[in-house]
């Protein structure tokens, strides 16, 4: 009866998934750890670890009690942590309820299925099942984002993982609530300066408020400094520009009293504008999303931060670690889907940018060794930085001038195939110990285009197979180019699924979401901040909608958006006509505050 139902399951597990089927029938129902026995009603029950997982009565009965007491009373989508035995789950299918469960014990799902019909459960409720905290945190955003609701055995039997994932699913429903003031520090140049700017907008769309501090502005300075004859002199121009520009961000949190600061990489703070921010209980963020190999002045900045974050594993979090950082966390880069996107290109569009096979990216030396194999190609190659010597010259494209990114869509969207090779210095051609991925990659995937991308350590568990195509030597690269220009519908199938997979798990609002409830979950006072300042102001709002003449102005802030001087101030320039007594008073207010005055 046993290996009856056990099929009867596997069969409809294998309809919503196959893999977890798969991994389920190969799993070995006999552990050491799990003990099955009989309840007194009859029924089977288990036991991990010596903890009981049901009633030792009538697991049944329990199981309805709980639910009556435990679930919501609308039948909605829930997320139930913890399977057991699935006397819990059936009650919840046969009242209505629908959503996932999350078990991260293969082993014990496997018995559930060996002694329990649980069809209807399956049919309502999708498994999530022995998958590792942070893929849940990445890829099952929406189910932690819903309504909770923790198996009390289950969460006394694992609460190593089930206790973080309840914190993160509670800092992940406030964060989608918006209402956070962060101050976002961009970075004075380089490639992390997209990033930070796909950060900021990602964060606004979330309906935080954000404080964009742009340091770019001030690149011209450091352009200026490599005047400088002597590297003394550079060293102390640039040090300075770089201590102005930290009192200018100490300042500004001043004023702004975010939350939290987050910077990218090449943001110009230093230890001492840390120390000051760590003075003012403000937590601050670190994205590194750079090589470390590369760029190894994080080993004196990581420690001042509260939270860093980076786009390597490996031995990095050792490295880290070893310099005193406190907190880590892997958080590879994006795409931002409203800009790195399928567009309409007219014909001369596709002349000018279109071509069988393309790349675009700065010439690293390990990009100029390897192409040169790919000359016999119709190729073009954009970008800065290229040698303009042979036999690469006729292949690049705009004297090697630098590409835009509004240029860079048009080029993935025009081009048959995409080549992607991660930049190196040190290496003639593929970096056989690459780990992170480039922006390129999810850029390329969210524009619905066929890329051709180097493998990397990181790259399994981002992308599947079918989303993307990998090589790992020149022979296979042009096999697959030889392949793939041959066959359109292959190129727009494997494109398809390569942008469902970003849309799904890899924009930057989906980054942001990420680590702001790491961040809460590490510093609480984070959140506490924002439940005061939301609660002071729906009081504010409704002391103000008393006086006579406020509501109409109050009617042109949307709720929960920062009511304070300036908001105001912009509500009323929004009305030309006479000004009532209480605007003209406002008005005033705004100018003292414009100019400075600090107790009018």
């Amino acid at each position: 009866m046993t290996s009856e139902i056990f099929e009867k399951n596997l069969i409809a597990l294998e309809r919503i998934d196959p893999t977890l089927a798969e991994t389920i029938r190969s799993v070995a129902p006999d552990r050491d750890d799990l003990y099955l026995e009989r309840a007194r009603s009859g029924r089977t029950v288990v036991k991990k670890d010596g903890i009981l997982l049901h009633s030792a009565y009538d697991p049944q009965k329990e199981a309805a009690t709980w639910v009556a007491s435990a679930a919501p009373g609308v039948p909605r989508g829930i997320c139930v942590l913890g399977s057991a035995l699935g006397y819990h789950l059936q009650e919840l299918a046969d009242r209505g309820f629908r959503g996932s469960f999350i078990e991260p014990d293969p082993t014990l799902f496997r018995l559930a299925l060996e002694h329990q019909d649980l069809t209807a459960v399956l049919a309502q409720f999708r498994p999530l099942v022995g998958i590792p905290l942070e893929r849940l945190r990445r890829a099952h955003r929406d189910p932690l984002a819903g309504e909770i609701v923790p198996h009390p055995a289950s969460l006394r039997s694992n609460p190593s993982y089930f206790s973080p994932l309840i914190d993160y699913a509670r800092a992940l429903a406030l964060v989608r609530r918006g209402g956070m003031k962060i101050l976002l520090i961009n970075p004075l140049y380089g490639g992390s300066l997209p990033a930070a700017r796909h950060s900021a907008a990602a964060l606004k769309q979330m309906g935080h408020t954000v404080e964009v501090f742009n340091s770019e502005a001030f690149d011209q300075g450091r352009e200026f400094a490599a005047g400088f004859t002597s590297p003394a002199h550079r060293s102390t121009f640039t040090s300075g520009l770089v201590s102005l520009l930290g009192q200018g961000i100490e300042l500004k949190a001043q004023e702004f009293q975010p939350d939290l600061v987050l910077a990218l990489a090449q943001a110009p703070l230093h230890l001492r504008t840390l120390g000051r921010l760590e003075q003012m209980e403000i937590p601050t963020a670190f994205w590194f999303v750079e090589d470390y190999r590369a760029l190894p002045y994080w080993r004196e900045l990581a420690p001042g931060y509260s939270y860093f974050f980076g786009i390597q594993r490996g031995d990095f979090p050792t490295q880290l670690e070893q310099c005193g950082v406190k907190n880590y966390a892997y958080l590879p880069t994006a795409a931002a889907p409203d800009i790195h996107a399928p567009v309409e290109l007219t014909r001369e569009e596709r002349d000018e940018y279109g071509s069988p096979l393309s790349f675009v990216g700065a010439g690293y030396h390990n990009r100029e060794r390897f192409f040169r194999g790919l000359t016999d190609f119709s190729l073009k190659i954009w970008g800065s930085d290229w040698p303009l010597t042979q036999p690469l010259a006729p292949f690049i494209q705009r004297d090697a001038a630098w590409v835009d990114t509004r240029s860079a869509v048009k080029i993935f969207n025009a081009s048959a195939v995409n080549l992607n090779l991660h930049s190196s210095t040190y290496h003639e051609g593929i970096d056989p110990a690459g780990d992170f991925v480039n922006p390129r990659t999810f850029e390329i995937a969210a524009c619905s285009a066929l890329q051709l991308v180097d493998r990397r350590a990181l790259l399994p568990e981002l992308f599947s197979e079918d989303e993307l195509e990998t090589y790992g030597s020149m022979e296979e690269l042009r096999e697959k180019i030889h392949r793939h220009l041959a066959d359109p519908d292959a190129r727009r199938r494997v494109a398809a699924k390569g942008r469902a997979r970003v849309l799904a798990e890899h924009t930057y609002g989906a980054r942001m979401e990420e680590l702001l409830a790491t961040m809460i979950c590490a510093y609480p006072t984070i959140a506490r901040r924002r439940e005061a300042r939301g609660a002071n102001l729906r009081t504010l709002r409704e002391k103000l909608e008393l006086i006579p003449g406020m509501a109409p102005i109050l009617g042109k802030i949307p709720a929960g958006s920062p009511l304070d001087l300036q908001a105001l101030r912009d509500a009323i320039g929004k009305e030309p006509g006479t000004l009532s007594r209480g605007e003209r008073i406002l008005l005033m207010l705004d100018n003292i505050r414009t100019a400075g005055v600090d107790n009018p």
